[in-house]
Parts: structure tokens; C-alpha cells; sequence
């Protein structure tokens, strides 16, 4: 199908929207390509993909996430706690022990998850609306939560979704508040801390877990974290029953066997694998969009990052774009060709990727950096190598066919040529 990018433009437009029958039109033609050009068929098929992964994870309505609230409501004993509410401080230095995100300031978007763990989540929310089945069953929602993974993968953001999702506030633990150098102030502080959260309706959320939760047989350690470590057990028993308690952290070795046992749910959040990166760079980008060979190629220099990474890239290439992509943003490359144009996106976008590897190396893995920042022979070979054509190539680094074939061509050797000129006369 000529102009084929444009159908694949609109058929994402479409999806947007949500509408039944949009799908169900775009589906149609991704069954009618199947028969006729299986390459087309299979990045329409990308394209729907990633709209039912959207639709999977998309917040609540209104509606929905107000009757969840008032089912979590019923269900939590606590009063209600207000932006008057004093909040507990350390005693010896005054600092605050928590920060409190109250539900309309709360703008945690849906995360980015694998699709096994995204409809594991949804569950994990919808459990507090049909709360009072549960209870007929003898048994009641998930309270405590265990978010363990690589830093950026999204764990804060995900602990702040679900307390959005169940309209509850979000109670954070400050570590610079809670943590002190007088001997059994720790401990005191988190027995203020539980003590806060269960006297208010909320959830309570402890980042950077391993702080305050590490393994008592650590021989680095002093006798102090042992008496930390067992008010944090008898703090988290002690709230069973009376609110959701989320703890994230990095270094999931560290935590001491007892805590795993406290949590009900140990969920990973791992790095995001290709389908999750290729959403999260549509959802970076805009305003601008991707093409379907941009967002591809993407989503292959992005191998090996986690959210937060691709994020900063996408934030390292608009400012690029704003310094030196003019002629492609505001109009003023109209006098170009559609392929002009493509391989002119595709230089800037390939320079923006170099200059964020020279700034920003550790965002890549060694082999992505060394090919952005190595001649493009070696990238375009590399491209070629993982499934990208040589038109899909040559507009990804600003090249003709033709000087992508020359540049990827196989040295031949002196024998070759002895019998190339032999046969030529």
C-alpha cells in the first residue's frame, strides 16, 4: 500500500479515540494487509497493541474511582485527615516525619507495566470495591504491599497511582526526618510514624525501604538497627487491619527475612521490556509524535533502560530539537519531499541521540553508546542486522539507498578482485 505511513498516522489517531468501531475498522484492515503485505500487517498490529495496553491501565472514571473510594471508606477504620491535621516531627530536631499527598493534588499517571502485572494491579484495586464479598468469604483486600526493583522503574509512581486510584491520602515517610544519630530515636520515630497512620484513614508509603528494614545479621551494622528494625516489625503487625502500607526499594537483598513475611504482596517492577518502552516514549514525546521506523528505532537504542531513562532521553532530545530542529517543527522544511523530510528528521534525530551519549553516556548500555557516538557505518550495519530495512535505515540516519548500501557494502578481498579484473579483460 503506498503512503502507507499516513494510513499507519491515522489508524493511531483513531485509536485514540477509544471508539468500538474504530477498532474494530482498523482490525479489519490489519486482517486485509495480513493477506497482502505481511511487514504492513504486523506494524498496524504493533499499533493496536499498544492502544489495548493503554486501555488496559487507563485511570478509573470519575465515578468508578469515587465508588472504590467509598467501598475503601466503609471498609477502613481511621478519622479523616485533613491539610490541618498536625503532622509528626522528630522531637530533637523538629523535622517533619512524613509529607502528605491528599488525592486532588495526586497526578501519578497510569504506570507503564508488562500485561501480566498490569491486570494483577487492576485486581489488586478492584479487591477494596468488592470489599464486602471478600468479607463474606472470610478474607479482605491486600493492606501491605512490597515494591522492589532497578532505581527508575517506576515504583514511587506506581505506590502513588494505586493510593490515587482508591482516593486515599498518600502518607510518605521522610527519611531525613525519620532516621537520627541519638541512640533508639529511629525506633521512636517510626512508632510516631504507625502511630500517625492509624489513628487517619490513608495509605503509607515507605520509600527507600532498605534504610530502616535492613537484615539484623548484618555484621556492618551496630546493635541500633536491631532495635530499629524490630519496633519497624511490631509497627507494621500492629497496623494489620488498619490501612494499606507500601514499601519500595532498590536493594531488596538487604531487607531482613522477617519483613518479606510482613508484606502479602511482593511485586517487581522490572525495567520495561520493548512493547512498554514503545508507550512510554509515545507518552513522553507528545506534543510531537513518532513515526512507526523512529518509534522502532527508539525503543532499540533504548534496550536495557528503565522508565525514568527513557524519559530523561526524551526530555535530552526535545531540547536538542528546540536548539537545532526549527526547519522540522515549525514548518519551514514545507519546500521538501516526504522522503526529504524523513531522512532530514532522521539526522536530527540521530544527532540528538549522539549528543545525549556524549552528556549523558550512562543512560545506554556500552554497545548502544559506542555505536551512536561510532561512525554510521557501524550503526547502519548494526540496524540491518536487527530487522531494520535498508529504506528504514538510510531515513533513520539522513542516507540514500544507495550510500547506505555503499556504507554497509563487505570489503572485497584481493583475490575478488584479481578475478573481477581477470574477467573483465
Amino acid at each position: 500500500m503506498e503512503q502507507f505511513d499516513i494510513v499507519l498516522a491515522l489508524a493511531g489517531l483513531a485509536l485514540e479515540t477509544e471508539n468500538p468501531r474504530a477498532i474494530q475498522q482498523v482490525e479489519r484492515l490489519r486482517e486485509a494487509l495480513a493477506k497482502s503485505d505481511k511487514e504492513q500487517a504486523a506494524k498496524l498490529a504493533r499499533v493496536l497493541s499498544r492502544s489495548s495496553r493503554k486501555q488496559s491501565m487507563a485511570p478509573m472514571a470519575f465515578d468508578e474511582m469515587r465508588a472504590t473510594g467509598d467501598a475503601v471508606r466503609r471498609r477502613m477504620p481511621g478519622e479523616t485527615l485533613t491539610r490541618t491535621t498536625p503532622l509528626p516531627h522528630d522531637k530533637e530536631t523538629g523535622a517533619a516525619l512524613v509529607r502528605v499527598l491528599f488525592p486532588e493534588d495526586n497526578l501519578a499517571e497510569a504506570p507503564v507495566l508488562s500485561d501480566a502485572l498490569s491486570e494483577a494491579i487492576s485486581d489488586l484495586i478492584s479487591e477494596w470495591k468488592r470489599a464486602e464479598e471478600l468479607a463474606r468469604l472470610g478474607t479482605a483486600p491486600h493492606t501491605r504491599c512490597l515494591l522492589y526493583g532497578a532505581p527508575g522503574v517506576g515504583k514511587t509512581n506506581l505506590a502513588r497511582y494505586l493510593a490515587r486510584q482508591l482516593e486515599l491520602p498518600l502518607v510518605e515517610a521522610r527519611l531525613d526526618g525519620l532516621i537520627s544519630s541519638f541512640l533508639g530515636t529511629t525506633a521512636r520515630n517510626i512508632g510516631a510514624l504507625f502511630d500517625f497512620a492509624n489513628r487517619y484513614r490513608c495509605a503509607l508509603f515507605l520509600d527507600e525501604f532498605d534504610a530502616i528494614a535492613k537484615a539484623r545479621d548484618d555484621a556492618q551494622e551496630v546493635g541500633e538497627i536491631k532495635r530499629v528494625v524490630n519496633s519497624l516489625l511490631q509497627s507494621i503487625d500492629a497496623r494489620n487491619g488498619r490501612g494499606l502500607t507500601f514499601a519500595a526499594t532498590n536493594h531488596e537483598h538487604l531487607l531482613d527475612p522477617a519483613i518479606w513475611r510482613r508484606f502479602e504482596a511482593r511485586i517487581e517492577v522490572p525495567k520495561p521490556g520493548e512493547n512498554a518502552r514503545s508507550t512510554m516514549l509515545d507518552r513522553f514525546v507528545k506534543p510531537l509524535r513518532l513515526s512507526d521506523v523512529e518509534r522502532r528505532f527508539l525503543v532499540w537504542v533504548t534496550e536495557g533502560m528503565s522508565g525514568a531513562d527513557v524519559e530523561a532521553l526524551v526530555i535530552g532530545g526535545k531540547r536538542f530539537f528546540v536548539l537545532h530542529g526549527n526547519g522540522i517543527q515549525n514548518g519551514a522544511s514545507s519546500h521538501l519531499n516526504h522522503e526529504e523530510r524523513g531522512h532530514k528528521r532522521g539526522l536530527m534525530i540521530r544527532e540528538a541521540l549522539k549528543r545525549q551519549a556524549a552528556l549523558n553516556g550512562m543512560l545506554f548500555d556500552a554497545r548502544r553508546r559506542e555505536l551512536l557516538l561510532g561512525p554510521d557505518d557501524s550503526l547502519a550495519q548494526a540496524l540491518l542486522a536487527d530487522k531494520f530495512t535498508q529504506k528504514e535505515t538510510g531515513e533513520l540516519l539522513g542516507l540514500t539507498q544507495s550510500a547506505i548500501s555503499r556504507k554497509t557494502r563487505k570489503p572485497r578481498s584481493a583475490e575478488a578482485e584479481v578475478v573481477e579484473e581477470a574477467e573483465n579483460g
